[in-house]
């Protein structure tokens, strides 16, 4: 009997993801891929591995019971909130193992295509700090460059790093965990040193592509990790270096700093008390500030010292500091609990400050601020005092309840927790948004409250919780985008490239096609369709052998067909057409996936494809046909039904060309012999 692993994932894209590290590791000696569900791609592999034979089914199950949802008869992440990951922030995919009807997580993953600068940097602190104190390893894979783009001419900005600090957290937080958690650079298709000075200095051996691959694969068979793990973590380092280097010196530790930092084995909070030689200073533009939220930065900035860096959002008051900042805060809120102050006041250790916008103009949370608060815990660890001050726009309800029951704000809002679990107090000087907007302020002393959460400690045969079926209990869009997926990339790949697969979770990371003897790749797509006067589209095919130019098959998936835009149809193709209009970014050889990605030089001329526009829905919220096509405009329609283990696809179509791609994927469909999907 082959092992059972299981691949648990946002949607289907992160699951092949994975996948794909683990076939590229082995000595693959034979695969056969299935479905198992409509919804679960299944790889049953054969394959010899450092002088070892192995026989192992991977079941791919996309799209987590999450918002509600309860997709899967049990929740993969009751492990991790078992042992302890008490956060919301939950990481793209996680891997198990399944023995006698026991399923235990090996590893979680986070996949990030973005821009990683700014507070984009820390967004995801909170996944690898709420799923790494768990014991569970966390791996955050970072596509290293990325850039952002002029939404007019599409051409690069000027290329942004992150802060060192935030690298280093995960070194700093395996360290004080004992459990594997580390960022790891793979390099992306814009990383050029001829092209971009700012590269010239980066050493290309800490890419960690290979280790990952090992280590994923190693685990999975039981092997010892400890040199995957120690050459991930020192690559980690070496890219802090790098980013030191690029750091303004008067603001931020050195790279000699960073080095004697880890060599040293001392907190970064007291090697900043001695070596940090900067105040902390949190910039708030003139529109954003409220209340005496300026006097309160200049007083915090006299009294601080910058956590390794000016630029963070939070910083050190030195206990000798602590009585000072509090009689300064009394002076400006006078309406400040006097109590809270004066534990505030207390010189026994130092004090983390915090400072965070935290709310948007309408009081929905500002999504990279959740990362804020676990960073500092991973940099600095839970034991020392935080306080926490927000000066953003609160929904009354909330302040309300912050007020009366913060333990209930806490657990029903994933924001609210990350700031009420992570502060031993908070401070707000903020505008409270109700029918009439007014202005509060409060301080709160949370530390039972933060004690609460920090007592929820790992305990790792938690994270082994009962079998669960592959087949889901209910099916939505994502399994929609898993059918269309399976039937392109998989039946039909021998005539079918796969330019672009975006399912619910998924990314706008970019969008290939092969052109000549090359695969050209646009990156960085634009999120607003009117930016290019288009729909983003959900898929792009591109399929060989019916016409004498190659089609290009562009996708809207829906649960249902109300869903679907008035126009879609054109929308799709519109968005393909203006986007040729711009030269690709990047180009490959022609599926010669070895070759390097280099900077493309020249347009695609959009008149060299036949484009056919598509709709794709469950036939259980399926309209009548002539009304989903007077709505959507679309060319051809896949009403697809979930039967048994696989799907029966209906494709309806409305003028020729369509009609003969359709006859083109039928006959290669029943060619496969494939007895998963069934077309007509």
């Amino acid at each position: 009997m082959p092992k059972l692993f299981r691949i648990h994932g946002d949607n289907i894209v992160e699951c092949e993801r994975i996948a794909k590290l683990i076939l590229n590791e082995i000595d693959l000696s034979s695969v056969e891929i299935s479905l198992l569900s409509p919804s679960t791609i299944v790889y049953n592999i054969s394959f010899n591995y450092l002088r070892h034979h192995f026989e192992w089914q991977l079941e791919l199950l996309p799209g987590f019971n999450k918002a509600g949802r309860s997709r899967w008869e049990a929740n993969i992440f009751t492990g991790l909130k078992n042992s302890g990951s008490f956060l919301d922030e939950t990481p793209d995919a996680i891997v198990t193992y399944v023995e006698n009807g026991l399923e235990t997580i090996l590893y979680a993953i986070e996949f990030c295509s973005a821009l990683q600068a700014g507070n984009q940097a820390w967004q995801r602190s909170g996944r690898a700090f709420s799923t790494g104190r768990t014991g569970c390893p966390y791996l955050y894979i970072v596509d290293f460059v990325k850039y952002e783009l002029n939404s007019r001419t599409r051409v690069r900005k000027a290329l942004r790093f992150p802060n060192p600090a935030v690298p280093y957290s995960y070194i700093s937080f395996s360290r004080k965990s004992n459990n594997f958690v580390a960022q790891v650079y793979i390099r992306s298709e814009e990383f050029d040193k001829q092209f971009d000075r700012s590269l010239r200095n980066f050493d290309e051996n800490n890419f960690a592509e290979a280790e990952l691959s090992r280590y994923i694969v190693k685990r999975m068979c039981r092997f010892d990790t400890t040199e995957e793990e120690e050459t991930i973590l020192r690559k980690n380092l070496n890219v802090v270096l790098f980013l030191a280097r690029s750091s303004r010196p008067a603001a931020n530790f050195t790279h000699t700093q960073w080095r004697n930092l880890y060599a040293c084995h001392q907190g970064i909070v007291q090697f900043s008390l001695e070596n940090s030689g900067v105040n902390f200073r949190k910039t708030i533009t003139s529109k954003g500030q409220h209340g005496s939220s300026l006097e309160f930065l200049e007083l915090v900035e006299s009294l601080s010292v910058g956590l390794a860096s000016k630029d963070l959002p939070f910083g050190i008051i030195p206990a000798a500091n602590r009585r000072k900042l509090a009689n300064g805060i009394h002076r400006l809120y006078p309406t400040y609990d006097t109590d809270v102050l004066e534990r505030i006041a207390s010189d026994h250790s130092e004090l983390i400050l915090c400072i965070i916008k935290g709310f948007k103009p309408r009081g929905d949370d500002n999504r990279p601020d959740r990362g804020i608060l676990p960073l500092t815990a991973m940099l600095v660890s839970t034991d020392i005092e935080v306080m926490t001050y927000i000066y953003g726009p609160v929904i009354e309800r909330n302040f309300n309840v912050l007020i009366t029951n913060p333990e209930c704000l806490a657990a029903s809002n994933g924001f609210w927790r990350s700031i009420l679990a992570l502060s031993n107090f908070v401070a707000l000087d903020v505008p409270v948004l109700a029918g009439h907007s007014y202005d509060e302020e409060l301080l709160l002393d949370t530390s039972a409250l933060k004690e609460h959460y920090m007592e929820q400690l790992p305990d790792k045969d938690s994270l082994t919780q009962n079998y669960f079926s592959g087949i889901p209990q209910s099916f939505h869009e994502d399994d929609v985008d898993t059918g269309i997926h399976f039937l392109f990339s998989h039946l039909l790949r021998e005539v079918c490239f796969e330019g672009m697969c975006n399912p619910p979770g998924g990314d706008w990371s970019g969008l290939s096609v092969l052109y000549g003897n090359y695969e050209v790749r646009w990156l960085s797509l634009p999120r607003v369709s009117e930016e290019v006067d288009g729909k983003r589209p959900d898929h792009v095919l591109e399929l060989f052998g019916v016409f004498r130019r190659p089609i290009l098959l562009s996708i809207e998936s829906k649960e249902r067909s109300l869903d679907l835009e008035a126009d879609v149809g054109e929308g799709l193709i519109n968005y393909i057409h203006n986007l040729m209009n711009y030269v690709p970014n990047v180009e490959r050889m022609n599926r010669l996936y070895i070759c390097e990605w280099t900077q493309s030089e020249r347009f695609v001329d959009f008149n060299a494809f036949e484009t056919i526009s598509a709709a794709a829905y469950l036939r259980a919220f399926a309209q009548a046909n002539h009304t989903v096509f007077e709505r959507s405009g679309c060319d051809m329609l896949f009403i697809m039904e979930p039967v048994g283990h696989g799907w029966e696809i209906e494709i309806v179509t409305a003028t020729r060309a369509a009609e003969i791609l359709k006859e083109f994927i039928c006959d290669k469909v029943e060619e496969s012999g494939s007895n998963d999907i069934t077309i007509f």
